[in-house]
């Protein structure tokens, strides 16, 4: 059977990208791999399977190789240690490993603009690479200016849209988003301020504000004593049950990654796909983001609502409120846009990268 072997440096943060991972793992089981996991504690993968709703329990834990992978080595370690492979999935924090199995593919989930390491040692080192793999377009463009476009391959994050499904509708606008995003902050505090705007016009809606945190979080912290008295609920930390219940009755999707960026200057601490905002579509809700990064190549041809502000969010929302008819309509196109990020295609276009 043939080995592959994947990395992950973020795998205990349970954010989009860990799940983007692990859904490749499983697409490496569906063909005949047997899969290890660099990591050191089996309890991230049982987190993961309640946060994500996965079935991890073919995936083994290889403690070994994520020690060897947290210390400085020589090249000839590292190619005796990872030649045994028949592939591996290394997910870069900027920088570039020497990888010596069949394949090697390097995952960018963060459109880093520099790439750390000497220049030279960083060319030798991408001989051995098979294909750099982006999840989004915009990450594609950043990185294609240190590497080929020949070993570029754009793999788009994996969405349940078998899961997210629409229920029966709340006058409720959600937001999903990681509380502690040191790489990129979410901003739910610009959300915050538009639905104190929002609240002036209309007291029919409340907002929930649903993400991860890895311990004690001063964002979060700041977040409720912001909030004070308005209608605001924090979900922290849900399993994949409550996630498909919180999309399926909420009307409104708000995310504000990248708000104030100059996505040229600092690509890294904008959206660089928007996982979250493709399952609310998924599940009927309509899209009002910051339209910074990844989220323009999602939202489209009149596919959700591209804002640069809280005062455009909240004045967004309250028009669609008032027409309900251009709601379905968004609500319907962005349903069927979602579809593209389907399991079934992920799978098929990872395939096809194999």
């Amino acid at each position: 059977m043939k080995k592959a072997l994947i990395f992950d440096p973020y795998l205990d943060t349970l954010g989009g990208g860990e799940r983007y991972t692990l859904t490749f793992a499983q697409g490496l089981l569906s063909q005949g791999y047997s899969v290890e996991i660099a990591w050191s504690d089996p309890q991230t993968l049982r987190n993961a399977e309640d946060r994500f709703g996965l079935d991890l329990s073919k995936i083994k834990i290889n403690r070994k190789a994520f020690d060897f992978f947290s210390q400085k080595v020589s090249v000839i370690s590292k190619f005796f240690f990872t030649i045994k492979y028949h592939l591996i999935f290394w997910v870069s924090d900027g920088s570039l490993p020497f990888l010596f199995a069949k394949k090697n593919y390097i995952h960018f989930q963060v459109p880093f603009k520099t790439i750390g390491g000497n220049s030279f040692i960083n060319k030798l080192k991408t001989i051995f690479v098979k294909k750099f793999i982006y999840n989004s377009l915009f990450t594609a463009v950043i990185h294609e200016k240190h590497f080929s476009k020949r070993k570029s391959f754009i793999l788009y994050p994996p969405i349940d849209t078998n899961s997210f499904k629409p229920e029966n509708k709340e006058n409720i606008i959600l937001s999903v988003a990681r509380f502690d995003s040191p790489s990129h902050p979410k901003r739910q505090d610009v959300l915050v301020d538009a639905f104190k705007k929002l609240y002036k016009s209309t007291k029919e809606y409340q907002m929930f504000l649903a993400g991860g945190v890895h311990g004690e979080s001063e964002s979060l912290d700041n977040l409720k004593v912001q909030s004070g008295n308005l209608p605001i609920k924090f979900i922290v930390n849900p399993n994949f049950d409550k996630l498909k219940s919180l999309y399926g009755k909420s009307k409104f999707f708000w995310h504000a990654a990248g708000y104030e960026i100059d996505e040229g200057s600092h690509p890294e601490n904008v959206e660089h796909f928007g996982m979250t905002t493709a399952e609310a579509m998924s599940a009927g809700c309509v899209p009002i983001v910051i339209g910074k990064g990844g989220q323009k190549e999602i939202l489209t041809n009149g596919i959700g609502l591209l804002c640069n502000n809280a005062d455009e969010i909240a004045s967004s929302t309250i028009n669609l409120i008032k027409d309900n008819k251009l709601f379905k309509k968004i609500q319907e196109v962005a349903m069927e846009k979602s579809k593209e990020y389907s399991l079934t295609n992920f799978f098929s276009n990872q395939k096809k990268l194999l």
